[in-house]
């Protein structure tokens, strides 16, 4: 059985250690861990359930989240309420019972539960009609939403939508910065950069109504390189992985990746309307090419910096490559559509699970091809077995 902080401090307590024994202690067993895991390596951990009591409780709070949204998102006063239960509801969960997976879900529900509440369109609304009153708002509070007095009207001006977005997502920030700060959850930080990401893209079409979308997946790409710098703070912060640290840059990663990926692949081949089905049905050699080099860019990223994500997010567009090049070679030879699919997942599947097994030894070889400065901020690669 390992000793945990609450033992040490119960040492301390009953006397049996003293303050500076037991902040020894604690040296001596963070040593011990960073040594195993600049000996042995780690796998990305991926923290959010310690026993099957914390799923218990994360469906208990689904339930209650999902009737809570249906009772209340039609009226303003009712979902402060309702955020001010859920908050209520995270102090004995996530403060007290440290239990990460109903947080998860609670600090979404929180940030929900805000944005409803806040009196956005209140705001836009009087601004184009009358100087707002308090009274105005009380009512506005109470009254449910499409049927107030509010409903419609100017706000329906498409030059106001992205000042709205922006509005609403920066309530959502806020209420996810306070969760946080009070709470400490690193998911939160998901929905706090995803919440300046929304921000950004209301921002592009403020000011580009008209053209947002041939910027957006640029304005997409810098909001998924910053956040894949903030998670690279926290990860050469701790390269050994051993603190709350390493679970604030995965969620970070975990929100870059797809930014990344989908707006490359959309700078190399524009996704027309109908969405993802034209790489499909319509990809180049030229454009296949393309995704082909930055998966493999993407992979050696990914594979660097001990990070999965980016290489997940790359596999779809992997995956209709695959497709491509199978219906190239046998497509014509009026092979059924079926054979093609499962194809592409036997060959996908073999990519997958071969750059699994061949993870450790790649990450060994690319580091050592880095300077040595770099290669120390990165997570230690696992010793080739003897």
């Amino acid at each position: 059985m390992m000793l945990q902080e609450a033992d040490l401090e119960a040492a301390v307590a009953e006397g049996i250690v003293t303050a500076e024994q037991a902040a020894a202690l604690r040296a001596l067993a963070e040593q011990r861990a960073r040594e195993q895991a600049m000996a042995l390596g780690h796998e990305e951990r991926f923290h959010f359930m310690r026993s099957f009591n914390d799923l218990f409780f994360a469906i208990g709070v689904a339930l209650l989240g999902g009737g809570l949204l249906f009772f209340t998102f039609l009226v303003p006063l009712h979902s402060l309420l309702a955020a001010l239960g859920v908050w209520a509801l995270a102090e004995l969960l996530v403060a007290r019972l440290r239990l990460v997976l109903p947080g998860i879900l609670l600090a979404a529900l929180f940030v929900v539960f805000v944005i409803l509440a806040s009196p956005i369109d209140f705001m836009f609304a009087e601004a184009t009609q009358r100087p707002s009153d308090f009274a105005a708002l009380r009512e506005w509070y109470v009254t449910p939403r499409y049927e107030g007095p509010h409903a419609g009207g100017p706000l329906i001006l498409l030059h106001l939508i992205g000042l709205i977005a922006v509005a609403y997502a920066g309530a959502g920030v806020a209420a996810a910065a306070l969760f946080y700060v009070r709470f400490r959850l690193p998911f939160a930080l998901l929905l706090i950069a995803g919440g300046l990401v929304c921000m950004a893209l209301g921002a592009a079409y403020q000011i580009w109504p008209n053209r947002a979308h041939h910027y957006q997946p640029v304005v997409l790409l810098l909001c998924g390189v910053a956040a894949f710098t903030a998670a690279m703070l926290f990860d050469v912060s701790d390269r050994e992985r051993l603190t709350r640290r390493a679970d604030c840059a995965f969620w970070l990663h975990l929100l870059a990746a797809p930014l990344i990926v989908h707006s490359l692949i959309e700078m190399v081949w524009p996704v027309a309307p109908g969405g993802i089905s034209r790489i499909a049905l319509a990809l180049t050699n030229e454009a296949a090419i393309a995704i082909v080099l930055i998966v493999m860019v993407l992979s050696v990223i990914a594979i660097i910096t001990d990070r999965r994500a980016l290489l997940v997010s790359a596999l779809v567009y992997l995956g209709f490559v695959i497709g491509y090049a199978i219906t190239g070679t046998i497509g014509q030879q009026g092979v059924d559509n079926t054979v093609i699919f499962f194809a592409t997942l036997l060959v996908l599947g073999s990519f997958v699970v071969l750059l699994g097994v061949g993870w450790q030894p790649l990450r060994r070889v690319f580091l050592r091809l880095l300077s040595p400065g770099i290669a120390r901020r990165l997570p230690p690669p696992m010793q080739a077995a003897a």
